[in-house]
C-alpha cells in the first residue's frame, strides 16, 4: 500500500536537513568552485537548497499551484548575488541540477516503494519544469547584475585614468588602494596612447575602441598584465596599458578604422605630462608623418615637442627616443653609416665618404631600420633621425 504523496512529502520535509547536507556535499564533489566557499557562503548555499527543496515538494503535493512571481524574484536575486560574488554562471546552474539530482536520488532510495507510478512521474515532471524556471530566472538576474557591474567598473576605471591624465592620482599609496579595489594590476611603466579619426572631427566609435583594446593585448609584451584602461577626451580616445612589445595589431586596427594614433611609454607618475605630449602630437604632426604608419612612436611626439619649442623639452630624451639602441657605443658604426647617408643622400656617396663598400653601407642602413623602426628614405623619418643625430653630437 502506498503512502500517498502528502504523507511522503511530510516525511521528506522532516529529513530535509540531512538531505540538504548530502546535496551540498554532492555539489562540492562535482563543482570545484564550491569547495572553497567561506563559512557564510556555504551556509547561504544550504539555505537556498532547503528553501528550494521545500518549494519543490509544495509544487508536487499541490498540482494546482505553480511557480509564481515571488519564486521568480527569489531566483533572480540568487542569480544577481552570484554575479556580484564572482561565481561563474555555469557553476551556479550546474549546482542546482546536482542538488535536485541528490534530492530525487534520496526519494528514490527511501520512498520509491511507498509511491505509485503517477506520484513518481509527477515528481520528475515538477522537478524538470522547476529547473527550467530556475535557470531562466538565475540567468536573467546574473546577466543584469553582470551588466551593471561591468558598466560601473568600466566607469570607475575610466575615472581612474581621467585622474591620472590630470595628475590627481599622484600618491603611490592612494593609487595602490584604488587599483586594488578595481581589480587592476598596473605596472610601474605603462604605454599611453591617444587616437583620433583621420580626416574628420567625429568621435571614435565604441566598436573601434574595443578593437584597440584587443589589439593592445595582442601586442603586449610577454607576461605583461592584460588590463587596459580607456577614456575619452572630446573626440580623442586615450588608452593606458602595459608596455607593448610591438604595434602590429594596433596598426592593423587603425588602418581598417581610419584612425591615427600616438604612443608613448612612461612611468605611472609621468602619465599627465606624457598625455599632453602625446595629445599635442596628433594635431601637430604633418600629414606625411602618417604615410608609413598609423601610430606615431615616442620619438615622434618628442620631436614635435622640440620643434614647437614646448617648455621642459629634454634634448636627451628626444635623442634617445628616436635613436634607441643606436646611442650605444657598440652601434657607433651603424650610426655613422646612417649619418653619412642622411648627409649625402645616397648609399654610394655615403660609402665613399666612409671608405666602405656600398653593400656594407646598405647593410648598416638595414640594421639602422631594424633597431630604430625608422627608414631614412622616408621624409618624416629622415627629419627625425637627422635631428637626433645632431642632438647626439651636441650632447
Amino acid at each position: 500500500m502506498t503512502l500517498g504523496r502528502d504523507t511522503a512529502a511530510l516525511r521528506i520535509e522532516r529529513d530535509l536537513p540531512a538531505i540538504v547536507a548530502v546535496a551540498v556535499r554532492d555539489i562540492a564533489d562535482v563543482i570545484p568552485t564550491y569547495r572553497t566557499l567561506s563559512r557564510e557562503q556555504a551556509a547561504d548555499v544550504e539555505g537556498i537548497a532547503f528553501w528550494s527543496f521545500r518549494r519543490l515538494l509544495q509544487l508536487w503535493v499541490s498540482p494546482d499551484t505553480a511557480v509564481d512571481a515571488a519564486d521568480h524574484a527569489h531566483f533572480r536575486a540568487v542569480g544577481s548575488a552570484r554575479a556580484y560574488d564572482g561565481r561563474p554562471l555555469s557553476d551556479v546552474l550546474r549546482a542546482y541540477r546536482v542538488a535536485v539530482e541528490s534530492l530525487l536520488r534520496h526519494i528514490g532510495d527511501t520512498y520509491l516503494t511507498d509511491l505509485d507510478t503517477t506520484d513518481v512521474a509527477d515528481l520528475g515532471l515538477v522537478a524538470l519544469s522547476a529547473i527550467d524556471t530556475v535557470y531562466e530566472q538565475i540567468i536573467s538576474g546574473w546577466s543584469d547584475a553582470r551588466d551593471h557591474l561591468t558598466n560601473d567598473r568600466g566607469r570607475a576605471r575610466a575615472a581612474l585614468l581621467d585622474d591620472l591624465l590630470v595628475g590627481r592620482q599622484s600618491s603611490p599609496g592612494a593609487l595602490a588602494d584604488r587599483t586594488r579595489e578595481l581589480g587592476l594590476a598596473l605596472p610601474a611603466t605603462v604605454s599611453l596612447l591617444a587616437f583620433v579619426r583621420a580626416g574628420d572631427d567625429g568621435p571614435v566609435p565604441d566598436d573601434d575602441v574595443e578593437a584597440l583594446g584587443a589589439a593592445l593585448r595582442v601586442d603586449a609584451a610577454p607576461d605583461a598584465t592584460t588590463d587596459v584602461l580607456t577614456t575619452r577626451r572630446d573626440t580623442t580616445v586615450v588608452v593606458l596599458a602595459a608596455p607593448v612589445a610591438r604595434l602590429d595589431a594596433l596598426e592593423d586596427v587603425c588602418r581598417r578604422a581610419s584612425l591615427r594614433g600616438s604612443a608613448a611609454t612612461c612611468a605611472l607618475p609621468d602619465v599627465a605630462t606624457t598625455f599632453r605630449r602625446v595629445a599635442r602630437s596628433l594635431t601637430a604632426a604633418p600629414v606625411h608623418a602618417f604615410d608609413k604608419r598609423a601610430v606615431l612612436r615616442d620619438g615622434d611626439s618628442h620631436l614635435l615637442s622640440l620643434l614647437a619649442a614646448q617648455p621642459g623639452v629634454d634634448p636627451i630624451a628626444v635623442m634617445t627616443s628616436i635613436l634607441g639602441p643606436l646611442v650605444d657605443h657598440s652601434q657607433r658604426h651603424v650610426l655613422d653609416g646612417l649619418a653619412a647617408f642622411i648627409a649625402t643622400g645616397t648609399a654610394t656617396e655615403a660609402a665613399a665618404v666612409l671608405h666602405l663598400h656600398p653593400q656594407t653601407l646598405r647593410y648598416r642602413l638595414r640594421r639602422a631600420r631594424e633597431l630604430t623602426g625608422l627608414d631614412p628614405r622616408h621624409g618624416w623619418d629622415r627629419l627625425a633621425l637627422d635631428v637626433a643625430i645632431h642632438l647626439r653630437h651636441l650632447h
